[in-house]
Formats: C-alpha cells, sequence, structure tokens
C-alpha cells in the first residue's frame, strides 16, 4: 500500500483547488462545506522553460514533488513546464532538477522529505547509467520508492527500462508507440474516479495486457485498461509498498487538445495521481470494469472538469469519515 503521508493525506483538499480552476462556473456548487484547503497566496508563474529550483507550491499541506527536467531527456518548454504549472497549485513544493551530475548523493538530497517523482518522457536511466541518473542514483530512488513513495512515469514509450529495473521483472517489450489503443476506461470500483480517460494525439499506451506473463501481472494493477482493445492507460507497476505509475498521456502541446477536454481530462488524473487517489484500486469483476464502456467520449470530456470536483469532495468526505 503507498504510504499516505501527512502531504499525501491532504492532497484531496489540495487537488479541489486544482480542480476548480479547471472549472471555475461550477465551483460554487462543489465547494466543501468544511475544512477547506489550506491555501498559500497563488506562486508567481513559473519561467519557461521551466528552470531547476525549488518552488512554494500553493498548499500548505500538499505532498513535496520532485520534478525531472533535463533537456537531454525531456522537454523543459513544453511537458515538463505543463506538468509542474498544473501540479503547482496541489502542492506544498516542488523541486524540478535536470538530476545534476546524476551521482547518489545528489539524489539523497532531492529524494529527503519528497511523497511524488515525476519522469516524463522516460528514457532518463538505461543499464549502466546515464548523465542524470547514474546506477548508484538509481539505488537511492529504488530504496525511497519502495519505502511506500510514488515515481509518476508520463507520456512517451522509453520507461522500459527504469520500470524493469526497479521491479526486477523485464518489462522492456510493453512500451511502445501504441496511440491508437484508448479511450480506457477504470478499472477501480471507486466510483469517485471519472469513468473514463480519452485517448489522444500523444498517448503510449500499454497493448496486449492480457498476454502479459503471470509475473508481469502479479506486479501491476490496471487503473485505466480499455477491454475493447486489450490496452492500458494508466497503470501501477508494485515497487516495495511504493509504485511507479505510468500515465500514457504526452503533455506535449496539441491546440485540439486544449480546447475538446482531453488535456482537462488528463491535467485530473494527474492531480489526483499526485495525490495518491489513483493508487490502491480494488479490481472489481469483469463484468463491472466494462460498465465505463457505455458512456460516451463526447459526455465525458465535457463534464471532466465538473466531474473532478465531485470527485474530491467525495473523496475528502470519505477520508474524514475514516479519520
Amino acid at each position: 500500500m503507498i504510504r499516505k503521508s501527512r502531504h499525501i493525506l491532504g492532497a484531496s483538499a489540495v487537488a479541489l483547488a486544482a480542480a476548480l480552476a479547471f472549472a471555475p462556473a461550477a465551483a460554487n456548487a462543489n465547494q466543501p462545506i468544511d475544512e477547506p484547503p489550506v491555501l498559500r497566496p497563488a506562486a508567481a508563474p513559473l519561467n519557461n522553460p521551466l528552470e531547476s529550483g525549488t518552488y512554494p507550491g500553493d498548499t500548505v499541506d500538499g505532498p513535496v514533488i520532485v520534478v525531472f527536467s533535463n533537456d537531454s531527456f525531456t522537454d523543459p518548454t513544453e511537458e515538463d513546464w505543463d506538468i509542474t504549472t498544473v501540479l503547482l497549485p496541489t502542492a506544498s513544493e516542488i523541486r524540478v532538477t535536470d538530476g545534476g551530475d546524476g551521482s547518489a548523493g545528489v539524489w539523497t538530497t532531492l529524494l529527503t522529505g519528497a511523497d511524488v517523482l515525476v519522469l516524463p518522457e522516460g528514457g532518463n536511466w538505461e543499464p549502466g547509467g546515464t548523465s542524470a541518473i547514474s546506477d548508484a542514483a538509481l539505488e537511492v530512488i529504488r530504496t525511497w520508492v519502495s519505502a511506500g513513495r510514488l515515481i509518476l512515469g508520463t507520456g512517451s514509450y522509453s520507461h522500459g527500462d527504469i520500470v524493469s529495473e526497479l521491479t526486477g521483472v523485464d518489462f522492456t517489450s510493453e512500451f511502445g508507440n501504441n496511440t491508437g489503443n484508448g479511450p480506457w476506461q477504470r478499472v477501480s470500483s471507486d466510483i469517485t474516479l471519472p469513468a473514463e480517460v480519452p485517448n489522444a494525439n500523444y498517448a503510449g499506451g500499454l497493448s496486449d495486457y492480457s498476454m502479459f506473463s503471470v509475473g508481469q501481472k502479479a506486479l501491476i494493477t490496471p487503473i485505466y485498461q480499455s477491454l475493447a482493445n486489450d490496452s492500458l492507460g494508466i497503470a501501477s507497476f508494485r515497487i516495495g509498498t511504493g509504485a511507479y505509475l505510468y500515465q500514457a498521456y504526452d503533455w506535449f502541446p496539441d491546440s485540439e487538445e486544449l480546447d475538446n477536454g482531453v488535456r482537462d481530462a488528463w491535467n485530473g488524473a494527474l492531480v489526483l495521481a499526485a495525490g495518491g487517489d489513483l493508487t490502491d484500486p480494488v479490481v472489481p469483476e469483469p463484468e463491472l470494469a466494462a460498465t465505463g464502456t457505455d458512456l460516451s467520449s463526447t459526455v465525458t470530456l465535457g463534464a471532466g472538469a465538473l466531474l473532478l470536483v465531485g470527485i474530491v469532495v467525495l473523496v475528502m468526505a470519505r477520508r474524514r469519515a475514516q479519520a
């Protein structure tokens, strides 16, 4: 089970602030009636291209998030900047790093006290190490995530090496440019999550899930899956008591997706993921998982931002009831 630190426990409330930004017209009808999120003054806009440094988030009790951004591996002006901008309102602090000299010492410092590590694009580590993440640094990352933390791997098709090394099971052939796979339906029985996430121009779903080996499936929890084309859009790979959560969407700027609801839907999934709300799902019987296919993509996308507000309010209420 993913460790819920005080940062993660507060992330549902923080996610509400981000969700309200996506759906301002619906805000008044969905605000919580008690215990509002503890907000800081809005953070200053981030420089573009994204620069290494520590940035205070907008929410005091949000997670501490490390974002890897290095123009040899990622895109600081596009994906990295977009992802960090979306997550800043949900975070207590965001540490943007290019990996420095890639040493274990640098990564130990970066991850101390952190809850979430975001790895855009993939390809940031390969056997033998890279200039940004050495083999010794990867062992630091492995120890950190195994203790109940969360890695978010987004977009691209190059996460196979690092996922394989961190899990100890070969997934190098499972990541590919499979952009015709979506949309993906919610597999979790948690009805507070959106029923569907859309396919996109830059989305690399994991194909042929039914053909994965027993050993591979033992480490995977599907979060969003397309039963129609046998693929995964969001999936959690277990590492100790932590996880590597893969989201197929690549935050590459696409003008149509900024207007048709696709970007809003994936932004919402990113916020929920960073808050720990897409991990540890209860997998239902297959017939229940298939119900998400009855929703039209148009309706789901059009209501995506509104759903996020209600989703987070319900999660907050549930956690308060359990407290």
